[in-house]
């Protein structure tokens, strides 16, 4: 009799200092974090929890961990996104009818490549050596790729790209339309593009995500009706390695997604003074967060720290706060 209370004394012990533990963390949320000049901001890249970048009105703007502050006043054109992947990795594209990229190796921003395309819409990079940069122009697009040395021309379609986004050197996905208007997601298997997925009639897909190979997310918005022009609504395709799913449907206009791994996912989105956040938790969307500006774009860093960035220049942040 003794033994048994002893053992439930400890269980008792134990129960209550992981209480003690769980009351003393908060979960992650987010919060405004900062105003950053009075431009839209655009894009956001977080290579780490110390190193993120966003870009708006012609500017780069760095966090160095603490806060936020002009890395470049003005570029010679205006950059309309940026990747990074290490503290001294960075790209932004960007174009005022040619299509340039810039690139940071840790000190400065430098003009690396320019193309006759009217502007570099979307970058992604998986790491240092594999980046890939969409060139607009009238014909559609063209898709370009920097081997760690040196940019070249690796598919051209007469497509409007939307988003591209690159996991590693043979996964590489992005949301595109047509010139009928059909959305559809293209993929890179390391040697050549394809079409993978074309969305429902009326669906347009705007970001696209991934944590792996098997779980990749696409976001972008439903039409009123199935098929009317007005979009009221928003959509989250889900790729498991075999096949594309809807998993969720909002209330809003999503478009863009970020995924930490594959049970730490956001969504953000938006129109007008509505700023939606969606979190996946590797089971179910909810929504987690909401502000008075639409979001333009999200990064996470990893489960903890992320960023978004608004149309009325606004920064959010994830926090999580520990006892």
């Amino acid at each position: 009799m003794g033994t048994y209370r002893s053992r439930i004394a400890v269980l008792a012990a134990l129960l209550t200092a992981l209480l003690l533990v769980s009351s003393c963390k908060e979960e992650p949320r987010w919060v405004f974090q900062t105003v950053e000049g009075d431009a839209s901001l655009l894009s956001v890249s977080a290579a780490d929890p110390t190193h993120a970048w966003t870009v708006g009105g012609g500017s780069i703007y760095f966090f160095n961990g603490v806060s936020w502050a002009v890395q470049v006043d003005e570029l010679e054109v205006e950059p309309q996104d940026i990747t990074a992947v290490d503290p001294s990795h960075a790209w932004a594209s960007g174009g005022d009818g040619r299509g340039v990229i810039f690139a940071f190796d840790g000190r400065t921003w430098a003009r690396q490549f320019e193309t006759q395309d009217d502007s570099m819409s979307a970058i992604s990079a998986a790491d240092a050596t594999h980046v890939w940069a969409v060139g607009s122009n009238d014909g559609g697009a063209n898709i370009y790729f920097f081997d760690g040395s040196s940019w070249a021309n690796q598919f051209q379609a007469d497509i409007h790209v939307q988003d591209i986004h690159a996991l590693d050197s043979t996964h590489v996905w992005m949301v595109a339309e047509d010139r009928e208007g059909g959305s559809a997601v293209y993929s890179f298997n390391g040697s050549s593009w394809s079409k993978s997925y074309e969305s429902p009639d009326g669906e347009l897909l705007i970001g696209v995500t991934a944590a792996d190979p098997i779980n990749v997310w696409v976001v972008g918005s439903a039409p009123e009706g199935g098929g009317e022009a007005e979009h009221i609504g928003g959509s989250i395709f889900h790729y498991d390695g075999s096949r594309w799913t809807k998993q969720y449907e909002t209330t809003e206009e999503m478009h863009r997604a970020t995924a930490a791994d594959a049970s730490n996912v956001w969504a953000t989105g938006g129109i007008g003074r509505n700023g939606p956040i969606y979190f996946f938790d590797g089971n179910y969307w909810r929504k987690e967060f909401s502000t008075t500006e639409s979001l333009f774009d999200i990064s996470a860093a990893d489960p903890q720290h992320a960023w978004a960035v608004g149309g009325m220049s606004g920064i959010y942040t994830l926090e999580s706060d520990e006892y």
